[in-house]
């Protein structure tokens, strides 16, 4: 008996897919030009009603002769006498000098605070979300709030630190009262504040560092200086620049702390660029002198802040 194989089963071979015709290539699809510009429309119209049309009033001020007659402003050209009136007034020019000493010694101090905590805090083991978040607590509580805790502190007279010293036998301080004792109490104020905004800038940059490559250098035997040195520290460049602008901008601007702790005394030795404009422009109603005046502060901060983004970016060539 003899056995037949079986004939094979046809199969269907596969269909080749043909390519698609060259001019049949699926393109991107476009945005229409009109959305694009009616996403822009909000944040231009807010530029345009909320700093160009503000700035160009402040110059028009400038070189204005403005005041109030018969409840309606009242506007005469008056060239350069605005700011030659800036330029004769002492107190504007103390208010300058103090702010420049006000501004490098709250970017100088917070910076290396700040890095130093943020160093501190990047390496830390036991209770890292407590120090993180008790940490940043002061950037969030309101100057006027800031102002009367420091106050209770500084009162020379009802002050805490003064019943202290009086406690310990030793001699009272006008903290508040005397020039120099007034602008360190201001500074110190101010570092207290906003100390925590730059431990948050340069402690997030840090998070950023390739652990791989401290790793790398700790087993090349480099100490844990050499390595904040050589490699932390140049990775943190951009972000110092960063805070370094901000601070900048932050103490040019600042009013309420030292408005309320001193009032720009004793003897106009803690008066500040903002504290002289608001006097001008609310107290004496020189409103010419007073957008004279920030007009020239803006323009000198808008020159420290480009030289040092010059400066970075000639660094990083």
């Amino acid at each position: 008996m003899t056995s037949t194989a079986a004939p094979p089963i046809p199969t269907a071979e596969p269909r080749p897919i043909a390519p698609e015709p060259a001019g049949r290539a699926r393109r991107p699809r476009r945005r229409s030009p009109g959305f694009g510009i009616l996403a822009l429309l909000p944040f231009v119209l807010f530029g345009l009603v909320f700093a160009v049309y503000p700035l160009a009033q402040v110059i028009r001020m400038a070189f204005s002769d403005v005041a109030i007659r018969g409840g309606v402003f009242q506007w005469d050209a008056a060239g350069l006498e605005n700011f030659a009136a800036v330029v004769e007034d002492p107190v504007a020019l103390r208010s300058i000098g103090n702010t420049v000493l006000f501004v490098v010694l709250t970017v100088v101090v917070s910076l290396f605070v700040g890095l130093a905590l943020a160093l501190l805090v990047d390496r830390a083991v036991a209770m890292l979300p407590l120090a993180r978040n008790v940490l940043i607590w002061p950037a969030v509580i309101a100057p006027v709030v800031v102002s009367l805790m420091w106050l209770l502190l500084l009162s020379p007279t009802a002050g805490g630190l003064n019943k202290l010293l009086l406690n310990l036998g030793l001699p009272t301080q006008g903290w508040l009262g005397d020039g120099p004792t007034a602008m360190a109490a201001v500074v110190i104020v101010d570092v207290w504040h906003w100390t925590p905004v730059v431990f948050l800038f340069l402690y997030t940059a840090l998070q950023g560092v390739d652990a791989s490559t401290l790793e790398a250098a700790r087993v090349d035997g480099a100490g844990e200086w050499r390595v904040i040195r050589h490699v932390v520290l140049p990775a943190l460049r951009p972000a110092v620049v960063a805070v370094v602008v901000v601070r900048v901008i932050m103490g040019v601007k600042a009013f309420d702390e030292m408005y309320l702790l001193t009032a720009g005394g004793p003897n106009f030795a803690t008066t500040l660029v903002t504290q002289h404009i608001k006097t001008l422009f609310f107290d004496h109603l020189a409103f010419g002198e007073a957008a004279a005046f920030s007009l020239l502060v803006v323009v000198l901060t808008a020159g420290v802040v480009g030289m040092i983004l010059f400066l970075r970016a000639k660094a990083n060539r």
